[in-house]
């Protein structure tokens, strides 16, 4: 118990730590949640792009094409130069610009009437809106209508370029039919993710510190010299660093169920269930690795910096951040090494249930039961680790 009260004493010391890691970045979690929330709007707009073309052709068939994209997009002037090019999408000032080469209207008619590939056209797209991408599509999607009337029902390009045009100009009306409710909000989903980097590195930090304060000869002198045995204090500590790690997992999940699923706790206990035991395996990763840091004692700024580092790197390598499908094969591979992996699996698999049923519960606990064995052979190193330490002390 003394080992415990002392434990207690030296993380209340420094209790920035627990506002930085855990309040503030759990906070940004909840507004990062807030802003990502699911549109439940059936009304379908189409996004519109700021576009530029350079027309370096000047035929028919470049001029049908620059008339339609500056019809469907926002036209913004633009130089025709590398440097001021360069500048309109670095910028965002331009979302879309397209380069007409010279001759191309010459080259697709000839690519028409010998049936090979159509010639390319020079595109630039910004990168922070995918409108760009889009209007990229709508203006591959108007040339291949005018090739393929080139190529079936006339030679002379301005009909073609015409007849495009009224094809190209018709639509049929759209509207977004609303899923079924998810059992959890998405908005909850983006929290939990986000909340793996707050929970590793508020948990490595804490538990490191405590461990290298605990280390000082004058701390571990006057422990010693308490009526307690060495079995006893290792699980004083021990206990001591599953409480700071609990201390964690209740503020990030009660504050997430608070918040985004406070009308999901009796409509889907289950599925909060189990978001509660993947965020609680992830916890106890955290905890065996602040561990065994403490093991090792880092300092604080060493602490600081495995934490920062490490915690986003496992969040990215999880998914939270940017989906698993949109990675490398040999990162998503590499994903599954990870204890965050599991975790995540476990959480998405909850938002992106069907039923509450047995049959799709297990899989996602065993998903949890993973993660957890990330968190046993963690500690198993660090008591190994501390034996080894405590010997050469000797």
């Amino acid at each position: 118990m003394s080992t415990f009260k002392t434990c207690v004493r030296v993380v209340a010391a420094h209790r920035l730590y627990i506002l930085i890691y855990l309040v503030l970045l759990s906070v940004f979690g909840l507004l990062t949640g807030m802003a990502r929330s699911e549109d439940d709007s059936s009304q379908v707009t189409t996004a519109t792009a700021s576009v530029a073309v350079i027309d370096r052709d000047g035929s028919t068939i470049s001029r049908g094409i620059k008339d339609y994209v500056e019809s469907v997009g926002k036209v913004q002037p633009l130089e025709d130069s590398t440097q001021a090019i360069q500048d309109a999408t670095a910028q965002n000032r331009v979302n879309y610009v397209l380069i007409i080469p010279a001759g191309y209207g010459q080259r697709l008619q000839q690519a028409t009437r010998q049936g090979i590939e159509p010639p390319r056209m020079d595109t630039v797209i910004g990168y922070e809106s995918a409108s760009g991408a889009l209007m990229n599509v709508r203006t591959d999607s108007y040339t291949g209508q005018v090739a393929d009337y080139l190529a079936t029902l006339t030679d002379d390009p301005t009909r073609a370029v015409a007849l495009a045009e009224e094809t190209m100009s018709h639509s049929a009306p759209a509207e977004r039919i609303a899923q079924d409710t998810a059992p959890l909000s998405h908005s909850f989903l983006v929290y939990t993710r986000f909340s793996l980097y707050p929970l590793m590195a508020f948990a490595i930090v804490t538990i490191s510190t405590l461990m290298t304060a605990l280390g000082r000869r004058a701390v571990r002198s006057r422990l010693d010299a308490a009526p307690v045995s060495g079995g006893a204090r290792n699980l004083g500590l021990l206990g001591a660093c599953l409480v700071v790690g609990v201390v964690g997992w209740l503020w990030i999940l009660g504050l997430g169920v608070a918040v985004f699923g406070a009308g999901s706790v009796t409509t889907s206990a289950p599925l909060l269930g189990v978001v509660g035991a993947a965020l609680g395996s992830y916890m106890l990763v955290a905890v065996s690795l602040g561990f065994l840091m403490g093991q090792f004692g880092l300092g604080q700024n060493a602490a600081n910096a495995v934490a920062n580092i490490g915690g986003m790197a496992l969040s990215f390598l999880a998914g939270a951040w940017v989906p698993i499908e949109w990675m490398p094969d040999a990162v998503a591979r590499t994903a599954r090494l990870t204890p965050g992996y599991w975790a995540d699996q476990a959480i998405s698999g909850a938002y992106n249930a069907t039923s509450m049923s047995a049959d799709v519960i297990r899989p996602l606990l065993v998903d949890c039961g993973i993660c957890t064995l990330f968190a046993v052979a963690v500690l198993s190193v660090a008591m190994a680790v501390g034996r080894t330490r405590a010997r050469s002390t000797l």
